[in-house]
């Protein structure tokens, strides 16, 4: 018995003989039932795609159909079956909503074939991508759509959470990274399993923000030094775990489903003419992590294990582009690991940690910095609130500049009274050691000899 609710009010019962109502559980499997003779038809023509001997026609998930063929005249006949078999049970094909699209490889030319519902029935136009399960497949198979519109979604959510951080006025790097991977990771990530292949910028952009964000420092800042800093695993790897993830599901399938078929078949394609593919970057992957023999014998991968490994070899890759940063020389004779620093961890003044950001980094507006923007050769980017006649880098600033002396007295002695052998360490050891055991101290004295800096600059 069914009724309708109008402004409140409940018409008189009917019975309902035929369908069922808006919303009900039995719906969907409803649907699936009927929708299947559709798919019966569409394989009794013998038209579609050879994979591993079995024809695939079409694929179908809840209303969304999409047909597949090896040529346009294919995809004709097969249109017009669905077309036809529409019409016998009474279902409507909303011709704005249907595309077709040319997949090939870019030097070959799109098909001008005209494509119709049926004979005589409305134009489908052909397309340069098309929407399937929130995965834009391009006519190339590029992925770069996709990539584009969850770089701009990840950015929006992204912005949302930085916009909960200045609400809060304070956020740890724990609470942090965990909205992170939360809110922002999983839009990012969508499917990745799948086009993650490569390194997109547009994607990495959004990373690299929100690294950026949280620890103080400009566009232009070195990438290596924030990502050692933050130790974030990068999006590569994270990409290359979802693709290992889909691989173990993959290989756990019953060996009669049509998608570990296509599995077995995408494996076939790229040992037969080195294809890059799916099972390509599964390869890849187990390459890598010196598991090669899980590819050949089709077995699961230890996640967590792989994982270690990406994780060792990012790092080492990570020493190698800090050791070829010119700008990263003060970073890289204080930071040895790829861990999260301490002054992260701490719930210290958001400019302070910004400002030990920019010291770290190479980028705090002292003259070394400041000197390349009017082309000033290094030896003579000299410190121009005293007369050392010293270049005004980091540890000038830091431990040598007379300006500063009345602030820094009160300061290194407390440095010599938590530090041992303060006295026999470099000017490097020394700003090691204090960023490791008294950086909110640290993040104090800068802010105050810089902005004493500023004033004397500026005025």
């Amino acid at each position: 018995m069914s009724c309708v609710n109008v402004n409140n009010s409940l018409t008189e019962w009917f019975y309902t003989l035929n369908g069922c109502r808006q919303g009900d559980v039995t719906s969907p499997t409803a649907f699936s039932i009927v929708i299947n003779d559709l798919i019966k038809e569409l394989k009794y023509t013998g038209i579609g795609v050879d994979v591993d001997n079995a024809i695939v026609c079409a694929l179908a998930y809840a209303d969304d159909i999409a047909l597949i063929a090896d040529s346009p005249e294919n995809l004709q006949k097969l249109l017009t079956v669905t077309y036809n078999w529409c019409n016998k049970w009474r279902f409507m094909i909303n011709p704005s909503k249907s595309n077709v699209v040319h997949y090939r490889n870019p030097p070959k030319v799109q098909t001008n074939f005209i494509f119709t519902l049926g004979a005589g029935g409305p134009q489908i136009q052909i397309t340069d991508s098309y929407k399937y399960l929130g995965v834009f497949l391009d006519q190339y198979l590029t992925f770069q759509k996709t990539t584009d519109v969850l770089s701009n979604a990840a950015g929006r959510a992204l912005g949302g959470m930085i916009n909960k951080y200045k609400s809060m006025g304070e956020m740890g790097y724990r609470t942090y990274s965990k909205l992170f991977d939360s809110l922002v990771c999983p839009v990012m990530d969508y499917g990745s399993s799948i086009w993650g292949g490569k390194s997109y910028d547009s994607l990495n952009s959004v990373f690299n923000r929100a690294q950026r964000f949280f620890t103080g420092v400009h566009r232009l800042c070195p990438i290596d030094g924030f990502t050692g800093d933050m130790a974030w695993p990068s999006n590569r790897i994270r990409w290359k775990l979802e693709a290992l993830r889909l691989l173990n599901r993959l290989v756990k399938t019953d060996k009669d489903r049509l998608v570990y078929k296509i599995f077995r078949w995408d494996m076939t394609c790229h040992e037969n003419s080195n294809k890059s593919n799916f099972a390509a970057r599964v390869k890849q992957i187990l390459c890598e992590t010196n598991l090669k023999p899980l590819y050949k014998n089709v077995n699961v991968v230890n996640i967590d294990h792989v994982k270690e490994c990406l994780i060792d070899t990012w790092e080492s890759e990570w020493k190698t582009a800090v050791t070829n940063k010119s700008k990263l020389k003060l970073y890289k004779s204080i930071k040895h690991k790829f861990e999260v620093e301490k002054y992260l961890l701490l719930n210290i003044d958001k400019y302070e940690k910004s400002l030990l950001s920019q010291l770290r980094y190479g980028i705090l507006p002292l003259r070394t910095e400041t000197g390349r923007y009017v082309n000033e050769r290094p030896e003579e980017r000299i410190c121009t609130l005293c007369n050392t006649n010293n270049i005004e880098n980091a540890e000038h600033f830091l431990f040598d500049c007379p300006m500063y002396d009345n602030y820094r007295l009160e300061f290194m002695h407390k440095a010599q009274n938590c530090i041992n052998d303060w006295e026999k360490l470099s000017q490097s050891e020394c700003l090691e050691q204090l960023f490791e055991v008294m950086p909110r101290a640290l993040g104090k004295y800068v802010k105050e000899i810089y902005l004493y800096h500023r004033s004397q600059i500026y005025k």
